[in-house]
Order: structure tokens, then C-alpha cells, then sequence
């Protein structure tokens, strides 16, 4: 955790240096988040439902804040820039986790010979994975409709504000392995071979960047609130996420990443 409080100290200054500036001229938000966050990993195989989509799937929720370029709850009448109309800045704090398991062809391939399981199926079958994570980070949004017309409320008609958004992350992941029983033997399972030599396994906490792409709407609640609904992809610059790395494996071509499915509520501070 040393690590990740070291590196956010001088994005935190940078926020605060920011709405220092900018008091009179920008307006704010704040909110939440909370959804299933679907983990495409080691575990599994490639482009299979259950591994990418249906299977290592976990829960993640967290705080957003929101700098707009104009201050368009009182000053909807004073036209300024496309930027500022079209265009904010999120920051997030978010946290998730999942249980990781395999999926796929090669946990049910059988032993010609004994006509039961093949023992890299039961090893891989016995592989228990969990990570942890824990976002913080910025995204640009960009929406289709006037920020200015939707946020002061003065189209009546005017319910939805749909949006792109594109950003980065510093995660801090903390991931762990379990291997299950053989109940021949009563001891755990030898860890699967391409993740049995040195360097293709590391359980220790630690910190990467990762890259956003979203796209979202915004619905109207009420007079200062609204509902948004959102998908995002988070591209992580490490493979360690989920612990497991096996550089020397052919099919071991891409770092881990996930798709965030989640809802908000968003709060207008002024």
C-alpha cells in the first residue's frame, strides 16, 4: 500500500491545485459507482464464454467526481466554448475484486489410458485464483448532447446525455492462488507445468497503470441528480494482475483486462 500512497500524493495535489483555480469558473460533481466487473485473464481459455465473459466475473463499486468548464447551473444563458460544452474530466476511486477460476477444453480433456480425467485437467481444475484491485484515475468524457442545456435543466425533454470517454488508471492488485486437494493423495495439487517454472507465478501486491475506454449515458433524476449507465474496458500494463505469467507459453500473448458493467448516481454540487 506504500507503494500506491507514493504515487497518488501528486495526483491528489494536482486535483486540489486545480479546483483552487478554478472555483468561480467550473461547477462540480460527486457520486458513486457499483457493478460486475468480468475478468479476462490466465484463467480460462482464450475466447471462451465462461472465462471472458460468464465465469471469473467479480463486484466492484466506487466514488466519482466530476470538473465541468462552466459554471452551468447559474450561467446556462452565457454561451462559452464546445470544450466546455461537450467535454469533463472524472476522477475515480474504485475498488474491485474476483474469484478466478479455469474454463473451457482443457479442464475436461480425458487420459486415453485410464479413461478418467488427465491430471493437467485436475491440476487445472484445482487452481483457486483471487485478485484484488483498487482504482485511481481520471477519464475525459465527451458528450454528445450540450452539457450546458442538459445540466441546467432547461429542456424539459431533454432526459438523456449519452457519452464516450477515454482515460487512465493507477491500480493497486493483490491476487492469491489456492491449489485444491487430490482426494487420492490428500495433498494439494502440483501447480499446473507452464506456470511451474520460475518467474510465471508472483502472489505479491503491487502497482501498474492500466488504460480506460467507456461509453455511457447519463439519465435526468431530479433537479441536481442523475442516473448514469456505463461500460468499460480497462486494459492493464501488467500480466501479474491475476499473479499468473507464462512468458514462454505461445498462447500468452496479451496482459489482463476486464469489462466494468456499472451503475452510478451523480450528485450537482453547484
Amino acid at each position: 500500500m506504500k507503494k500506491l500512497f507514493k504515487i497518488l500524493t501528486p495526483f491528489l495535489f494536482l486535483i486540489c491545485t486545480i479546483n483552487t483555480f478554478a472555483q468561480d469558473e467550473k461547477s462540480h460533481e460527486i457520486g458513486f459507482i457499483t457493478g460486475s466487473a468480468s475478468f479476462t485473464t490466465d484463467y480460462g481459455q482464450r475466447y471462451n464464454f465462461s472465462s471472458n465473459v460468464g465465469g471469473n466475473i467479480g463486484m466492484g463499486f466506487g466514488l466519482i467526481y466530476y470538473l465541468n468548464f462552466t459554471d452551468y447551473r447559474y450561467r446556462w444563458n452565457q454561451r462559452t466554448s464546445y470544450w466546455a460544452e461537450h467535454f469533463r474530466i472524472r476522477g475515480e476511486v474504485s475498488y474491485m475484486s474476483a474469484n478466478l477460476d479455469h474454463f473451457g477444453k482443457w479442464i475436461d480433456v480425458i487420459d486415453n489410458n485410464t479413461g478418467q480425467l488427465s491430471l493437467g485437467a485436475q491440476q487445472l481444475r484445482a487452481m483457486h485464483g483471487k485478485t484484488k484491485l483498487i482504482n485511481f484515475g481520471a477519464q475525459l468524457e465527451f458528450h454528445i448532447v450540450d452539457i450546458v442545456d442538459f445540466g441546467s435543466r432547461r429542456i424539459p425533454d431533454l432526459q438523456w446525455s449519452p457519452y464516450v470517454s477515454a482515460g487512465f488508471m493507477l491500480d493497486y492488485y493483490d491476487p492469491d492462488l489456492k491449489m485444491g486437494l487430490d482426494l487420492n493423495t490428500g495433498e494439494p495439487y502440483d501447480i499446473f507445468p507452464k506456470w511451474a517454472v520460475d518467474g510465471a507465478t508472483n502472489m505479491k501486491s503491487n502497482v501498474t497503470g492500466s488504460l480506460t475506454f467507456g461509453i455511457g449515458t447519463r439519465y435526468k433524476l431530479g433537479e441536481y441528480s442523475d442516473i448514469l449507465i456505463e461500460s468499460r474496458w480497462q486494459y492493464f500494463f501488467s500480466n501479474f494482475v491475476d499473479g499468473l505469467n507464462a512468458r514462454d507459453d505461445a498462447a500468452n500473448k496479451f496482459n489482463d483486462w476486464l469489462l466494468w458493467v456499472h451503475v452510478g448516481y451523480v450528485y450537482y454540487l453547484n
